[in-house]
């Protein structure tokens, strides 16, 4: 027996559509995921994947917060009071037939009817009044320790009628019941499951121990779930193993139980942990401390440390140090903790190890870099097993052994100034060893027992350009010291097996003048020698302050060609429209702050200042006097140093823009580091601003200064972040002003007619902002013997590693197909259903599917005999199919030939594939 002590606020992910249970009865395949947490607070996002959640009521927890897909049950104990619950503060004394010793409740007399009632109106009455329609029912058998005979006829008499009066009162109600299998005749009807605990793993409250369920107890345990499946009941079982690294055991343990036809649910003795049932969540939060004090992007562990975890399909989750240490973790909740030390002090030594400690108990894997060494307590350093590294005089130093993942952009150095005399726990891989002239032994870098750890200064080193390295491999760092999982992760710069393609320009320069005849301006020229030449997806902005007419703009001999030339781009069919502000804001910090100063933004006349004017306002007017019809503002470029603060960003999402620039990955020859490639965006508050993929050509010319053709170097920042890893997608992102010089316009058209040779896949910059938001809210879980995919609305392609096997296309939902990668992994493609289930086998599907397309999969149908596919796209649809021989093929309707290539001249395609006696 368990109790909430407190619990639960959780988001819920959409209900499922196809639950996997290979080896298990038709009943457990039919049956929901359910999750239970027993823990303070809001729960772990985890428990959005589960179908079915049981809470704790309360002001936190109520039903209308959580997602509509998902049934919630409140818990309620019935047959004896919960310690600590107000609810039975004024349970009279005649209802106490005795005590839990283990657990500290008073037995209720269930035999007496002003008990029952005291229950029904004293305790599940105000639960239902909060909203919760379902009850967990607990403690059903806790009167069977204090009676005997009649005495027990007249408890379970009593519970009976309790249970009828609780759906007398709420017809709505549905009740699960925690055993009560003595009872379960004549209360059966009234159930939608019933539950045991202990199956295979048990908690002893009396001893506080984990242990084995004896053989005897478990096979009587079977025949009573069966008697509960006889009356057509979902039968579930919750089993308890201590929390270890990642929860190791759990989802085997679950699976055993699923095996026997029951729903599982694994987890630790107190409930808190994010468990493994009929899904196993698949943590993707990696929580990072770190010490610096500047603003976050500008700390080593974001500029540098975010963008490897995220192509590892994980979402890095900054807490600076100063503002506190974050709330306790549970099993489950992250991937991972990574400390990042990059010198500053820590203000609370013993609270930093404290927290630490626990989410090592909690089995999160932990990982240390930097100059941590001063910055862990000695109990911490204990718990690690590991002793405090100490610094060391050595007149010379050697790497005496790095491994393979050591040296990854630049060779390594052994350091005298900055050696530290420690040893590798036990049972650690160590990486790099460093020896001193004197013997003393550095294990600089080791993935040990419960994580890993590397030290300065072999993570990270600048150059005297201030350009930066990698020493150590950091997508294998993570994978190994966090014990990352094989899973199927979300990928942001592929779309239907083809890389994502867009392009945007901002809003400078749109009326300046070409160099060159007819001097046209340059959003006229941009328009007939880019835009009209290649047809392709384009996303263009201008500056409101440079088309304002009269004195209040700040060109007003050029403003009306300016509208003019705005409003047919605008009018283009494959020209979105952005806004790149009122007023440019050149620092966004400053002028936040309420600073003015020449050049903090443009000087239009009149003009002052506002948050609401630049984010909102700005596109208001656009849509007002250049946009079509048809067509509005959808999203916000920001300008200058692209920095804006939450409430700026918190105003664009307000007004149902979308978002881009800032980042911009600049690795080239000229810096071949990964360390150039940023993240996909930083979170502004609970907003997210999207980075650019890529850098404009101001980076490649020396900020406008020369050479002008630079930007044609911006190909290398495209194959650079192809292989081998595909880091970002391909983002042609200009100004305006690209388009004044012969030079800059050449380098603009080779550009583009480099992408052109490329297998891509064109989609607007707005999309792929709702894509790069998406990332931070896929959720991902173990299902049988496959992956389930949650939420997974706008982005739909994942990257699988190919030793997962191949696609299970006949058992999967959702999925349209996968092409091959040089690199390890096939991309998988979604349709966008919110939930997805991704079956796998061990051989290549012999079945019909899509290989790739240059267009957005919107819908898929597997059939018997082929599937069905809607693809909605911005060029006209090109296709690989793969196994199609023999099979009949239609278009929008009409019969084509059957081929593996498939090219239409609609930019809208319905794909029919048909294959007689598949």
């Amino acid at each position: 027996m368990n109790y909430f002590w407190q619990a639960v606020h959780a988001l819920v992910a959409a209900a499922l559509l196809l639950i996997f249970a290979c080896g298990a009865s038709a009943q457990a395949a039919l049956s929901p995921s359910v999750g239970f947490y027993y823990g303070d607070g809001a729960a772990p996002s985890g428990f959005q994947d589960f179908d079915w959640v049981v809470v704790n009521p309360g002001a936190q927890r109520l039903p209308r917060d959580f997602a509509p897909q998902q049934k919630v049950f409140s818990y309620v104990s019935i047959g004896e009071s919960t310690p600590g619950n107000s609810a039975y503060a004024d349970l009279p004394a005649s209802c106490v037939l005795g005590r839990n010793s283990a657990w500290g409740g008073k037995i209720i007399d269930l035999a007496q009817p002003q008990c029952r009632d005291y229950l029904l109106h004293k305790v599940i009455d105000p639960i239902w009044a909060e909203g919760y329609h379902g009850f967990f029912l607990d403690t059903l058998d806790s009167y069977e320790a204090v009676t005997q005979g009649a005495a027990r006829q007249a408890q379970e008499c009593g519970l009976v009628d309790l249970i009828a009066a609780i759906k007398a009162a709420h017809p709505q109600a549905e009740l699960i019941a925690n055993r009560g299998f003595s009872v379960l005749p004549k209360i059966h009807q009234d159930l939608v499951a019933v539950l045991a605990e202990s199956l295979f793993r048990e908690w002893d409250q009396a001893t506080h121990s984990y242990r084995q369920v004896s053989e005897a107890n478990r096979q009587a345990l079977i025949a009573q779930l069966h008697q509960a499946q006889s009356y057509g009941l979902p039968a579930m079982v919750i089993d308890y193993m201590p929390t270890q690294l990642n929860r190791q055991g759990w989802w085997e343990d679950a699976q055993k139980i699923r095996a026997l036809g029951f729903i599982p649910y694994v987890t630790n003795a107190e409930l808190t942990a994010v468990g493994a049932g009929a899904r196993e969540p698949m943590p993707r939060h990696v929580l990072i401390l770190y010490n610096s004090a500047g603003p976050e992007e500008y700390s080593t562990a974001f500029a540098n440390g975010a963008m490897p975890l995220e192509y590892l399909g994980y979402i890095p989750e900054f807490r600076r140090l100063s503002e506190g240490l974050p709330k306790a973790v549970h099993a489950g909740e992250y991937a991972g903790v990574v400390f990042w030390s990059d010198g500053d002090p820590i203000d609370d030594v013993a609270g930093l190890s404290h927290w630490l400690r626990e989410a090592k108990k909690a089995g999160i894997p932990i990982l240390l870099l930097g100059d941590f060494q001063d910055d862990l307590d000695a109990g911490l350093y204990q718990a690690l097993d590991m002793s405090r590294p100490r610094s060391a005089t050595e007149a010379s130093a050697q790497i005496e052994n790095a491994s393979k993942e050591m040296n990854y952009e630049m060779p390594i150095q052994a350091s005298t100034r900055d050696f530290l005399t420690t040893d590798a726990p036990s049972g650690s891989k160590v990486w790099l060893q460093v020896r001193g002239a004197a013997g003393a032994q550095e294990a600089a870098a080791a993935i040990t027992p419960w994580g890993g750890y590397v030290l300065s200064p072999y993570v990270l080193t600048t150059l005297p350009n201030k350009d930066t390295r990698w020493l150590v491999d950091p997508f294998a760092l993570y994978r190994e010291a966090l014990r990352l999982p094989s899973m199927p992760v979300p990928d942001t710069t592929t779309e239907s097996g083809r890389r994502l393609f867009m392009a945007h320009t901002d809003g400078d320069g749109f009326v300046s003048r070409a160099q060159f005849p007819p001097y046209h301006i340059a959003g006229e020229v941009y328009m007939h020698r880019i835009l009209e030449k290649y047809r392709l997806p384009f996303t263009g902005s201008v500056i409101v302050g440079d088309l304002l007419q009269g004195d209040r703009g700040l060109y007003p001999a050029l403003a009306p060609l300016g509208t003019k030339v705005a409003r047919e781009i605008f009018r283009l069919p494959y020209v979105e429209i952005g806004s790149h502000m009122w007023s440019h804001p050149f620092n966004w910090p400053a002028i936040e702050a309420g600073k003015d100063f020449p050049g903090i933004n443009l000087p239009v006349p009149g003009y002052k200042f506002s948050p609401y004017m630049e984010a909102v306002g700005a596109a208001e007017w656009i849509d007002k006097h250049l946009a079509p019809a048809d067509k509005k503002v959808v999203i916000d470029q920001w300008s200058g140093d692209c920095d804006p603060d939450a409430e700026v960003v918190g105003l664009a999402y307000s007004a149902g823009l979308m978002n881009i620039n800032g980042g911009d990955s600049y690795i080239s020859k000229k810096d071949s580091s990964i360390t150039a490639v940023p993240p996909i965006g930083i979170f502004r508050g609970k907003w997210l601003q999207v980075f650019a993929p890529d850098a404009n050509e101001d980076y490649f010319t020396n900020q406008w200064h020369g050479p002008f053709w630079g930007f044609v170097n911006v190909i290398q920042t495209f194959e650079m972040t192809d292989k081998p890893h595909r880091l970002k997608p391909i983002d042609i992102y200009t100004h305006w002003y690209s388009a004044t010089k012969q030079a800059s316009l050449s380098a603009l058209e080779k550009v583009y007619d480099w992408v052109l040779k490329q297998s891509i896949t064109p989609i607007y910059v707005a999309d792929y902002g709702h894509i790069a938001n998406n990332f931070f809210t896929v959720h991902v879980a173990r299902q049988g013997d496959g992956f389930w995919i949650g939420g997974a609305t706008s982005l739909r392609e994942l990257r699988m590693p190919k030793k997962l096997g191949y696609p299970d296309l006949a058992a999967s939902s959702g999925i349209a197909g996968y092409n091959d990668t040089p690199n390890g992994a096939y991309y998988v493609h979604m349709d966008g259903k919110n939930s997805v289930y991704l079956a796998l086998q061990p051989k290549i599907p012999q079945k019909p599917y899509i290989v790739s397309a240059n267009a957005p999969i919107s819908a898929f149908q597997e059939n018997a005999d082929g599937f069905t596919a809607q693809l909605d796209g911005f060029v006209p649809v090109q296709m690989h199919l793969a196994n199609i021989q023999g099979c009949q093929l239609q278009l929008n309707g009409r019969p084509v030939s059957a081929s593996s290539q498939v090219q239409s001249s609609a930019e809208h395609l319905r794909v029919d594939v048909r294959c007689p006696g598949a």
